[in-house]
């Protein structure tokens, strides 16, 4: 008791400063709270680790051009998911929260392997899942088939040259020669045409040779080469089949085009260097549209959203923020040269990535349904049982 002397309270393991018996039936409610609430914002913030991941192992597994950026997924860990985290302080107790039989604190740890199997095995590949979906398509749209990026990052071709060109509406399929010009197997002739583009350069001079060669393989970074047509240094690894055409009207201010928030010119995004930026722009927008999903399915562990209902208005808020915060680093000129992000059209803001959202929403209440189904209320307890129960009920 709060009224008892000072030895009685520090060796007690709950003490009333109210002097109320009634009172440990709400502190018991709330320490359940606090540890439901705090396993729910672990498993909201271990889910994106998958998709942050992956695209690092698809880079070194397959060479494909890096489909998210460091500085992307800092973005994600420290900007979008830090306010919808901690939001899950703020929730309210489930109904059925006094129902369930005492943990055993032993084996129910805060961390346990069924939290990192839902998290990891199951949302976070869905999540993975739709984030390389929309990568893909983006770039598919852009007129570069998702096969043709198998292996493309480690190609070793030389760099385009400063003094070569590229004329955007003269952007055609690039073929492997013509007639009096060599195959395009190897150094690239100005001399002659490939395609509809012109190739302009400087003399060749054995110095020029000797430095174009020691700068091998197309950077995906590099601004300038945002303005040369990648099929002319990849044409020749590829067949006519490789490139598709470009699903934009060829109009200056069209998803065709970017201008940097510094220059009012205006570039080329189908089969360039730069459509990889508006991919990986793509490829962050689909894990924050997939993190809905996974706030509104982390706010209950078995009971249905129907129940619970969306009256946390941190929550609500927080939904709202991490939008708000990837518009921002997206359609915020300043920030596409800090971070690498590009202003995306509007079918590629989250409608890609939409079916993943509905995907993971459907799921969680099928499992949350077989849940419940194995409930059974045993010395005025409620008990789960079965297969879901020991796999996913973390």
């Amino acid at each position: 008791m709060g009224s008892g002397s000072d030895v009685a309270k520090n060796a007690a393991d709950m003490l009333l400063l109210d002097d109320n018996f009634s009172s440990i039936v709400n502190g018991v409610e709330e320490g359940r709270l606090i540890f439901d609430n705090l396993k729910k914002s672990i498993a909201y913030t271990l889910s994106s680790n998958i998709p942050e991941i992956l695209p690092f192992i698809f880079f070194i597994l397959f060479q494909v051009p890096l489909p998210l950026s460091t500085v992307l997924i800092l973005c994600i860990d420290l900007g979008t998911d830090m306010v919808p985290a901690i939001s899950f302080a703020y929730e309210n107790p489930e109904l059925d929260i006094m129902d369930r039989v005492p943990r055993n604190s032993k084996r129910d740890h805060l961390v346990n392997s069924k939290l990192i199997c839902f998290a990891y095995l199951q949302i976070g590949v869905i999540q993975a899942s739709a984030g390389m979906y929309t990568y893909f398509l983006i770039l598919n749209d852009y007129g570069i088939r998702p096969h043709t990026l198998w292996g493309l990052s480690i190609l070793k071709n030389e760099l385009p040259r400063d003094t070569d060109i590229y004329t955007a509406a003269n952007a055609e399929l690039v073929e492997s020669g013509q007639p009096g010009c060599p195959a395009r197997t190897g150094e690239l002739h100005s001399s002659c045409q490939y395609g509809n583009t012109k190739m302009i350069s400087a003399p060749d001079t054995e110095a020029s040779k000797t430095a174009r060669k020691a700068l091998v393989g197309l950077g995906w970074d590099k601004t300038r080469n945002a303005k040369v047509d990648i099929r002319l240094f990849y044409a020749f690894h590829r067949d006519a089949d490789s490139w598709t055409k470009c699903r934009w009207s060829v109009e200056e201010g069209s998803p065709f085009f970017y201008t940097a928030s510094y220059s009012s010119e205006w570039h080329p995004v189908c089969y360039s260097t730069e459509a990889l930026k508006f991919a990986q722009s793509g490829y962050l927008v689909s894990i924050v549209c997939v993190q809905w999903a996974d706030l509104i399915i982390c706010k209950t562990r078995n009971l249905s959203l129907s129940q619970q209902g969306m009256v946390n208005g941190f929550g609500n808020f927080g939904l709202f923020f991490e939008t708000s915060l990837v518009a921002i680093l997206l359609y915020v000129p300043p920030l596409n040269v800090a971070l690498g992000t590009r202003m995306i059209a509007f079918p590629h803001f989250c409608v890609p990535s939409f079916s993943f959202f509905v995907a993971i929403f459907f799921y969680d209440e099928l499992r949350k349904i077989w849940l419940r189904n194995g409930m059974k209320r045993e010395d005025g307890r409620l008990r789960l049982r079965g297969w879901i129960v020991q796999n996913t009920y973390y």
